[in-house]
């Protein structure tokens, strides 16, 4: 998925007959390549009061969103969780100003919250191709959009950083009333994802799950013409690239099977549950009659314990496309709204932010302290191998699973995004059951 490529969905090919499988780096002393993921350094409370939320509206969201059945339903893409929007309000003294932030959602409200950071190109109406996925897992995941992409507003290079759109993350999460959340990164939204677990540790329930995660190209020491360009050219050049790209696949607006130009897609300001839509469970109750300090001690003793995420990557053939025949007419309905929404601008300050044209990303990469799982193919060609390396050996916890064979396209491919969601979903129940496990026994322990 080059960068210079408006559609972030690839076009489904025929692959090679060759192997793919996953082979762990070399060992080096300081990476700690496949290590055991280990849990948060910090201490996490797993179960929170709600937030009150910054908004309300007169509106349910629907939900369900798809059929019992498996084969999913074009109409999901009018769903109104699927268009929503929030106002940014800014923070003092920040760079990036009062803007409207489209987003939405996928999977149970009452699901394992859990914000989904794409790379360049994506846009939130992607996250329909996983809503399947995010249901059988419990995950509520949220897609939010950067300036320029789909509902969002537009931004000037200069206000757009990494630091910047973590505050914007976190008022989102105010405003749906989530305190504590995970979160799955690809390409360049892995360096989105860092700058929030490095502003806010303490509200991202680790490991943060990363698909060919961008590396600094400072750090690495990558991509080094780029920094004779001046910023202006870069930006020329990638809108210019745009337009071509646009021109040249325009021809898609006539695919027949999609909804009509004349549908309206809705738009409102995101309905907001009401209290919490999330039930409550029995180790809900249990913790919130915990003290802060309690709450911790009992997180922290489950630190350290190594937790088994099996994956079902095939070892013996190249990784499939994640899309299959029965998800066809909702891929193309899909990516045909998406290309009728603004995507150039959001394309081109991904580009300026992935190279640091204004901004550095403002953190090292040794300062992050959430536990870090990622996943990367040997035959990306946007990431090179010194560059995982680096990030690999800077990370204070990290898992690297490496695919042999495969690509930067991995989020597309078989089993990668099933295993970040499972992942997640593994995370919260473990965390739940403990929990409930331990406060009963205190319980009982206590005199009638």
């Amino acid at each position: 998925m080059d960068f210079l490529h408006r559609d972030p969905v690839p076009a489904i090919q025929a692959v090679a007959p060759v192997g793919s499988h996953s082979t762990p780096l070399p060992r080096r002393k300081a990476s700690r390549f496949d290590k055991p993921m280990s849990h948060d350094d910090q201490p996490l409370r797993l179960i929170d009061p709600p937030i009150t939320p910054r908004h309300t509206a007169n509106t349910q969201p629907s939900e369900p969103m798809i059929s019992p059945t498996r084969v999913p339903r074009i109409d999901i893409l009018r769903d109104p969780r699927v268009h929503q929007t929030f106002q940014y309000s800014g923070t003092p003294g920040g760079r990036l100003k009062p803007l409207r932030v489209g987003f939405a959602e996928y999977g149970p409200l009452g699901g394992h919250p859990a914000f989904v950071i794409g790379g360049h190109g994506c846009s939130r109406l992607v996250g329909v191709m996983f809503e399947d996925m995010a249901r059988r897992h419990h995950l509520r995941m949220i897609w939010p959009e950067r300036p320029g992409y789909g509902l969002s507003e537009e931004c000037s290079a200069q206000e757009m950083s990494v630091l910047g759109w973590a505050e914007v993350l976190i008022q989102l999460a105010d405003h749906l009333g989530i305190r504590r959340f995970s979160i799955i990164a690809q390409s360049v939204g892995a360096a989105f994802a860092m700058a929030v677990t490095h502003k806010y540790p303490g509200r991202v329930v680790g490991p943060l799950f990363l698909i060919s995660p961008w590396v600094s190209t400072y750090a690495a020491n990558t991509f080094k013409w780029s920094r004779r360009l001046p910023a202006m050219l870069v930006t020329r050049t990638v809108s210019l690239a745009m337009d071509v790209m646009w021109m040249l696949n325009k021809n898609t607006k006539d695919t027949p099977g999609l909804p009509d130009e004349g549908d309206s897609m809705s738009n409102p300001a995101s309905p907001r549950p009401s209290e919490a839509s999330q039930s409550a469970t029995f180790s809900d109750a249990l913790l919130l009659s915990m003290t802060l300090q309690e709450e911790d001690d009992l997180l922290a003793s489950f630190d350290g314990d190594e937790l088994d995420l099996p994956t079902d990557f095939p070892p013996h053939r190249p990784l499939r496309h994640a899309v299959r025949p029965r998800h066809m007419s909702l891929y193309f309905a899909m990516n045909k709204l998406r290309m009728s929404e603004p995507y150039t601008q959001g394309q081109v300050l991904d580009v300026l932010v992935a190279l640091e044209k204004y901004h550095p990303f403002g953190f090292n990469y040794s300062e992050i302290t959430t536990a870090v799982t990622a996943v990367w193919g040997d035959k990306d060609g946007l990431i090179p191998i010194q560059a995982v390396e680096v990030l690999a050996k800077s990370l204070r916890d990290v898992r690297f699973k490496i695919l042999e064979g495969e690509g930067h396209d991995l989020v597309w491919k078989e089993g990668v995004m099933e295993w970040a969601i499972r992942g997640i979903a593994e995370r919260w129940r473990v965390r739940t059951e403990r929990l409930t496990m331990t406060m009963m026994s205190r319980m009982s322990r206590m005199p009638a």
